[in-house]
């Protein structure tokens, strides 16, 4: 029997210095795939009394504060469907508050040589080192009404089974939550002093007076447990098929004092996602569950990918964008424009300050909305292309979907010396070829056997929508930082782009040069300042 805690104190099952690695796999295998983990010495288990988990992340209205994971979940039997009304009274089981020391970010790309350490299944390329964790839970006491909260190290997480009944019932209410998250009340008299600190220092400076919920995920999870209890001590594995995204409707001007909004389905992923959260150092002591996992990954063609979190904050961003409802000529593909920057404006804290800051001083392009929202894009996928020795075509594996298209076309706009380079590309909206993998034998059926895998690549942009101010072409203008992995090695860029999306009030013919003609306006105004460290300004 797995191990029951029903203390109603929260405490950690897990604190030792972890790693989290996240897989996708196709439908069709899962059963497979769980099979294979039960024949390694797992057992298969799901909380019957609670087998649905739903999360809403929060940020501000400028987006998410990369380094700082704030939300609330709820563990419940009912799943919703297309439409959920969150109100102040609704009630969340805990309230986790993940701050995250080193702002490394971790690429996991299937290979591992560290520290004398062999791990075929993982890897933290980017970093070499892992990443350290506080993970804060907040929710009700059992009896008299207060507050606990535990801290946990490094991505270690509470196991459903050590929520005891009674744990599972006591609720912090929206309202209470938003509370905690933007002032002090009396709500903090039972936080330990290390929770207030992060609370005051990190989290209410930040979202007193802009807290939104962002986006909400829903899933229904299958935990893989070790039976051997020296496993348990240095792996979990867990199993999300389907996950569910919403967008989360509501009165940002007027959430602080009225939290209440409409959670609505936009997304749910054809595919499941595996996720690890292990010991890195427990598998120095065995090998054979190394080895084992390995196997299983490969034998499955396990691809890494995005967190909820940020496939989440990806789809709602989108979907902001076609609410826009813009005016598009029927182009047949996208143009855009780019030049490297500083790595400065790619920093923590700052990258959205400081674009919003450049085009308000702008005289070309302003922000589209009064109240611009941050977009933001991520992507993890592998590339390799056909045709020898010019790409004939670019391959794209993400996730379950492969596209196969024409190589985009790049127009070197300038080229001085003394400054940026400047390109304009243009690339083919749709794919000659693309389909969804259901299972691994598709996989191995529709890659081409010419195919050459060039490598990995992780791509993060921030951005807003902006406006030419005497077109009214709308783009939307990012800063993005691509990084490839291609065998040992790593390459990391980071830029500025500009794309064209529509425009608002009207459909004009087409005609490319204006397009062109803005984004040389875009380069000539923006570069001078990007291409120098970041500076922001402390009255804005």
């Amino acid at each position: 029997m797995p191990f029951q805690d029903d203390s109603t104190v929260l405490h950690p099952s897990l604190d030792l210095e972890r790693s989290e690695f996240r897989y996708i796999f196709y439908s069709h295998d899962q059963q497979a795939l769980v099979e294979d983990f039960l024949s390694l010495g797992f057992k298969k288990k799901i909380y019957t009394e609670s087998p649905i988990t739903q999360t809403i992340y929060f940020g501000s209205r400028k987006g998410l504060q990369p380094g700082l994971s704030i939300k609330g979940r709820i563990y419940t039997q009912n799943r919703v469907d297309n439409i959920w009304e969150i109100t102040p009274s609704t009630f969340f089981n805990i309230l986790e508050i993940k701050s995250t020391l080193s702002q490394g970010e971790a690429f996991i790309i299937g290979a591992l040589s560290e520290e004398g350490l062999e791990y075929p299944f993982m890897a933290d390329s980017i970093t070499k080192e892992l990443s350290t964790d506080l993970v804060f839970r907040i929710q009700k006491a059992s009896e008299d009404g207060l507050l606990r909260d535990s801290t946990l190290k490094s991505k270690s997480r509470l196991k459903k089974m050590d929520l005891g009944i009674d744990q599972r019932q006591n609720n912090l209410t929206l309202e209470e939550l938003v509370v905690l998250l933007t002032k002090p009340s009396e709500l903090d008299e039972k936080l330990s002093d290390k929770t207030k600190k992060i609370l005051n220092n990190k989290v209410r400076p930040l979202y007193f007076k802009s807290l939104i919920p962002y986006v909400m995920t829903q899933y229904s999870r299958i935990h893989l447990i070790p039976e051997k209890d020296r496993w348990r001590d240095i792996i979990r594995v867990t199993i999300d098929p389907g996950v569910d995204y919403y967008d989360l409707l509501i009165d940002e001007s007027n959430f602080l004092d009225d939290p209440k909004g409409i959670a609505e389905l936009i997304h749910r992923e054809n595919f499941c996602r595996l996720e690890f959260k292990l010991d890195p150092s427990g598998f120095k002591d065995d090998p054979y569950l190394e080895k084992t996992i390995s196997d299983i990954i490969r034998e499955y063609r396990c691809i890494a990918y995005l967190s909820k979190k940020w496939t989440g904050v990806t789809l709602v961003s989108e979907r902001h964008i076609q609410k826009q409802a813009l005016w598009r000529e029927a182009l047949y593909k996208e143009i855009a424009g780019f030049f490297p920057v500083d790595p400065s404006w790619f920093s923590y804290g700052s990258v959205t300050e400081g674009l919003l800051q450049i085009i308000n001083r702008s005289q070309s392009f302003e922000t589209f909305e009064n109240h611009p929202r941050v977009l933001v894009k991520n992507e993890n996928f592998v590339h390799g292309f056909l045709g020898l020795p010019s790409p004939s075509l670019v391959i794209t594996i993400e996730g379950p979907k492969i596209h196969y298209k024409l190589p985009s076309t790049s127009y070197p706009v300038k080229l001085i010396r003394g400054q940026s380079e400047f390109y304009i590309t243009e690339e083919y909206v749709s794919p000659v070829r693309s389909t969804v993998i259901s299972s691994k034998n598709q996989l191995s059926e529709f890659l081409h056997p010419s195919i050459e895998i060039e490598g990995y690549s992780f791509f993060r942009s921030y951005g807003f929508l902006v406006m030419a101010t005497n077109s009214n072409r709308v783009y939307k203008l990012t800063i993005e930082r691509m990084t490839r992995l291609e065998g040992d090695d790593q390459k990391t860029e980071i830029y500025c782009k500009m794309r064209y999306i529509g425009s608002f009030g009207r459909l004009y013919k087409i005609n490319e040069q204006k397009v062109y003609d803005e984004l040389i306006s875009f380069y000539e105004e923006f570069s001078p300042i990007m291409t120098k460290p970041l500076s922001l300004d402390a009255s804005n």
